[in-house]
């Protein structure tokens, strides 16, 4: 069933929607409704069981110092040195950062979004998994100072940080087969994320134009809940099917299939090769040899702060969309 607004109480009850929220701010007696009315409001509010949009009754102008920063795990690298480089640039200017954690689940989301407002941030930084969420939404419509980094939806207009992610990802992969890969899995996390879904296509375009035949069962799906058993699971699944280059839709999973590798698989760490969108230091002593894509994570900590910072302070509401270049790092 559809969540009842103030605007389909009112028409329901057939009053005006100012009545109906003076009513729920408990403002009856002192806008002189009568009791009756005020009754009658509660009563149907109990009975459809209204509750109210905590982001919208939660907004407010003022200022606390505070910006939210919301990310899918504040343990991945990438997003752990983003969030360092805002936290140091933010308390230069005064600012706390306030760092939550989705776990790319959708009710979690809209929750820490909730909890976040509810703080009475001043502005947020976040890599949605549901940028079409009522929280955002409401966000959005209010003009709430917000910046998506790292995930886009083309359908919702707002201030965008990322990267190329598909030809990233297809020069990448690229670069494994001119170097010899001929069987090449993937192993990526939810394909609904709109940055993943890129990362994915741009491997199937590379193998495309390198004439590799393509494989469905080659891609390997992984739950963000499950990362290390998921990803042994679909790491055994591809060692079984004879690839001999596996690429990897972020660094996380990357991460783990190198331990794993190391621990089960010592035979083939130099005879499989990786590709992994992201970068770690570990790239650079591990074995199997990685190709990663590094994201300017210095940039987009820098953009994301420029844009808050002006409409912090000149209140400008025009949406910017900025789209960086990453680095291809080739190991041998």
């Amino acid at each position: 069933m559809k969540k009842k607004s103030i605007k389909d109480i009112a028409q329901d009850l057939g009053l005006s929607k100012t009545t109906v929220s003076f009513v729920l701010n408990n403002k009856g007696d002192e806008k002189n409704i009568s009791s009756k009315t005020q009754k009658r409001v509660l009563d149907y509010i109990r009975e459809v069981n209204y509750q109210p949009n905590q982001i919208a009754k939660s907004l407010k102008k003022g200022n606390t110092n505070t910006i939210g920063y919301l990310v899918p795990d504040i343990s991945n690298p990438f997003f752990a040195k983003i969030g360092r480089l805002l936290e140091d640039h933010f308390w230069e200017k005064g600012y706390h950062l306030l760092i939550g954690s989705t776990d790319e689940n959708k009710d979690k989301e809209e929750q820490v979004l909730n909890m976040f407002v509810n703080r009475q941030v001043d502005a947020l930084i976040v890599a949605s998994c549901f940028i079409q969420g009522d929280s955002i939404k409401s966000l959005l419509a209010a003009n709430f100072p917000l910046v998506f980094f790292d995930r886009e939806d083309p359908d919702v207009e707002a201030n965008y940080i990322l990267v190329e992610n598909k030809i990233s990802m297809k020069n990448a992969v690229e670069k494994s087969i001119q170097n010899g890969a001929r069987k090449l899995g993937l192993i990526s996390l939810t394909p609904d994320v709109y940055s993943l879904k890129n990362r994915i296509e741009g491997y199937k375009m590379a193998l495309i134009n390198k004439d590799i035949g393509f494989d469905q069962d080659l891609i390997r799906i992984v739950d963000n809940n499950d990362l290390k058993q998921g990803t042994e699971r679909e790491l055994r699944k591809l060692i079984e099917l004879g690839v001999d280059t596996i690429v990897f839709t972020n660094n996380q999973i990357a991460v783990i299939a190198i331990w794993l590798m190391n621990t089960f698989y010592k035979d083939k760490v130099n005879s499989i090769k990786f590709v992994s969108f992201d970068n770690v230091d570990q790239f650079d002593y591990s074995l199997p040899k990685v190709i990663s894509v590094a994201q300017p994570i210095d940039k987009i900590a820098k953009y994301s702060t420029e844009i808050i910072e002006d409409i912090l302070n000149s209140k400008k509401s025009e949406n910017k969309r900025i789209e960086l270049t990453p680095k291809l790092i080739e190991r041998k």
